[in-house]
């Protein structure tokens, strides 16, 4: 390897051979300061005692060559004295300047090792290049990272040859600007980024810095591998803008596409493009039932069969969960995307096969078409979202193109989350209690708590209105708490008033989301114990999906509600998905049948009727009790009769009854209990007479209800 200082070093070591032919110095004597004065007096003596004897003559004549030879004696030493004292300083100066020579030749000398070392350790592929961009000199390090050897690389090869044809090209361009340019910016440290190609044929990211050496025309280039980050790079932007699942674009990169096709359509007449937004036909309960693994398989298998169906140049993207939209670009009309989507539907009849299970996964669509009065992406996906819903509740399974009268309704439901958020506060909740009887006797045994929401301009508003915004919004846990303590607090003042005589029970539905909460067994703990209640007289009614949702947990939770004395139910039975297996393991106490397959029960074949007698039969294989709600009619309660049916609860006895209603029924239980202690207190009988109102006539001693039956 050259040294990098040489032209130096070289200068400075003549120098030293110069110093040293000038040979050592003698030391000054005192004749040396006055013999010529001594040997010009001696020589005027001399000469005047010559012209003395020779030829006498007056004194003047020969003093005065006397004088003159002393005279140029002594100046002539005075010249040679100074003469000696300036050799004497140049002698000082050049032994202090080859001191400093040598000192410096060490310095340079150790100053080229380290930037030697430098060079060559630095652990940078780094090159030293001309005026031409030649490589002049390189390290260890590039002749590896170039797998290229040095004889073929120094003086032969610039550093251009070794990047692609595009980066050679662009990075040329750019220094070319950076010498035009007059500014410091073309002295100054650059970088590019290029792609490298290496003598035995590899390709690698690169980041190169040239440097110009100070003073000269030399350049320093540095080439960083970057391959391994430029990688990372791609897979974090990918990350970024692709669902992790099925790797299609997610709502981030759809959105930079549909902004951008919005753009497009702005500035070419005729081009019209439409937006599909889909979700998949009651998914929780696919992925509840048969776990969340098959649910991904499915989400998967359902991208590919849309995938397939589409152009190439359609977007396809996953929001997330199991909702989906479809960006139609350059469409000739509306219809064209209503046949994508009749397609589309078509496509997705056929049953998905997933490990063995045979699943039938539909979607609703909503559709929005470009009109070309929308601002932002925002906007349109807003719509499309609002056309999806609306198609959902007209049956789910189709398509529904957004109508802009949807946007009334959207603003509506967000007035109606807004007031809800409100409502705790300002206390506009209040209670409904559906009595619970026995159907051999029709003896009132409990109540359901039911919430109604007395909006202020609204009025009463049922929950099938507000709960799914509740569920929704996360509001229900709020609510759910009000609910079970406002319950407990009513039954104990009317348990205060009956004492002892009537044990009554309430039942208190629980969502998904209140009955997953960590700390749901200690909130009824602390309000059994303000309250008072008993918790053998309070029953959790629970959602088939709710205990579906997380199944080891679901057990050791129920567990412990039983350890603590409450009653277990679960609703609406018959409409989830629970196995048989799995409700064997929960210590459920009652199963409560839903009411539209009580409703449908109508004569003897009738294949809901079969379904209610199976259920019934369950519960009392599993030493369950059964509840029949919504029943109506006397046909109804003399078919659950003859299963055996328990307790019912529906219009048939009693409809949900307001505070004031309750108050005056728990008097009449109260009344009822003092005159006949060994009775309960009855509804009117069912089936006394076939050609009356069913509670026309009062039972054996039974008093009258004073609440209305219908």
């Amino acid at each position: 390897m050259p040294r990098l200082h040489q032209p130096s070093v070289y200068r400075m070591g003549k120098l030293q051979q110069a110093f040293k032919k000038a040979g050592p110095e003698r030391p000054t004597t005192i004749l040396d300061k006055i013999g010529l004065i001594i040997i010009g007096t001696a020589a005027s003596i001399l000469y005047y005692s010559f012209e003395a004897i020779v030829s006498p003559v007056d004194s003047l004549s020969v003093a005065i060559p006397v004088g003159a030879i002393l005279i140029i004696s002594v100046f002539t030493q005075y010249l040679l004295n100074n003469i000696n004292r300036s050799q004497q300083a140049l002698r000082q100066a050049n032994t202090t300047l080859e001191t400093k020579v040598r000192e410096r030749t060490a310095e340079l000398r150790q100053s080229e090792n380290n930037y030697r070392s430098i060079f060559e350790n630095t652990g940078t592929a780094t090159v030293i290049t001309d005026a031409s961009e030649t490589i002049s000199l390189a390290n260890s390090t590039f002749l590896e990272f170039s797998a290229t050897a040095r004889q073929e690389i120094e003086n032969r090869k610039s550093w251009f040859d070794f990047l692609d044809d595009s980066s050679r090209l662009r990075i040329a361009a750019e220094m070319s600007e950076a010498r035009q340019s007059e500014t410091e910016i073309s002295e100054a440290l650059r970088i590019h980024e290029a792609a490298f190609v290496t003598g035995d044929g590899n390709r690698r990211d690169v980041l190169i810095s040239c440097a110009p050496v100070t003073g000269s025309e030399r350049k320093v280039v540095s080439f960083a591998d970057v391959t391994r980050l430029k990688k990372a790079e791609k897979q974090v932007y990918h990350q970024a803008f692709h669902d992790a699942l099925t790797g299609l674009p997610n709502r981030a990169l759809f959105m930079e596409h549909l902004a951008m096709t919005m753009k497009r359509a702005r500035r070419r007449s005729g081009y019209h493009y439409a937006v599909l937004y889909l979700d998949i036909d009651r998914f929780k309960v696919i992925n509840e039932s048969l776990g969340h693994n098959i649910g991904d398989q499915l989400l998967l298998a359902f991208s590919a069969r849309l995938r397939k169906t589409l152009r190439d140049i359609d977007n396809l993207a996953r929001f997330g969960g199991d909702e989906f939209v479809i960006l139609l670009e350059d469409i000739e009309n509306s219809d064209f995307a209503l046949k994508v989507a009749q397609r589309l539907q078509n496509e997705l009849k056929p049953p998905f096969t997933l490990e063995g299970n045979e699943i039938y996964a539909p979607a609703s669509f909503g559709i929005v078409f470009d009109t070309g009065s929308y601002e932002g992406p925002e906007e349109i996906i807003r719509d499309a979202d609002a056309a999806m819903y609306h198609a959902k509740e007209k049956g789910r399974a189709q398509f529904q193109v957004f109508d802009p009268t949807l946007h009334a309704k959207i603003r509506e439901l967000h007035q109606l989350e807004t007031d809800l958020r409100k409502s705790i506060d300002r206390d506009e909740f209040e209670l409904h209690y559906q009595p619970i009887v026995s159907m051999d006797s029709g003896a009132v045994i409990g109540f359901e708590a039911l919430i109604r929401w007395n909006h202020p301009t609204r009025g009463l508003i049922p929950p099938d209105t507000f709960i799914p915004i509740a569920e929704e919004t996360g509001l229900i846990i709020p609510i759910g708490h009000w609910v079970l303590k406002e319950a407990c607090y009513d039954l104990m003042r009317w348990q205060n008033r009956i004492q002892n005589r009537h044990p009554l029970f309430v039942s208190v539905n629980i969502s998904c989301k209140q009955f997953l909460r960590p700390n749901l067994l200690e909130e009824i703990q602390q309000i059994l114990s303000e309250s008072g209640l008993p918790p053998e007289q309070l029953k959790l009614e629970i959602t088939e999906t709710a205990l579906m949702e997380n199944t080891d947990e679901t057990i050791r939770l129920i567990e412990q509600l039983k350890k603590s004395g409450i009653k277990i139910v679960i609703d609406d039975f018959g409409t989830g998905y629970s196995s048989m297996s799995y409700l064997q393991q929960l210590p459920i106490d009652t199963l409560k049948v839903d009411r539209s397959f009580i409703s449908k029960m109508s004569h003897a074949t009738d294949e809901n009727k079969k379904i209610v007698e199976t259920i019934i039969a369950l519960a009392h294989e599993l030493n369950m009790n059964v509840v029949a709600e919504g029943v109506e009619t006397r046909e109804q309660h003399s078919v659950l009769t003859g299963m055996k049916c328990q307790l019912a609860q529906g219009f048939l006895f009693s409809r949900p009854l307001q505070k004031e209603k309750m108050d005056e029924l728990i008097k009449n239980i109260d009344r009822f209990a003092c005159l006949n202690p060994n009775l309960h207190y009855s509804t009117r009988p069912v089936g006394a007479s076939s050609n009356s109102d069913p509670a026309s006539k009062p039972a054996v001693n039974s008093p009258k209800l004073h609440y209305p039956i219908k």
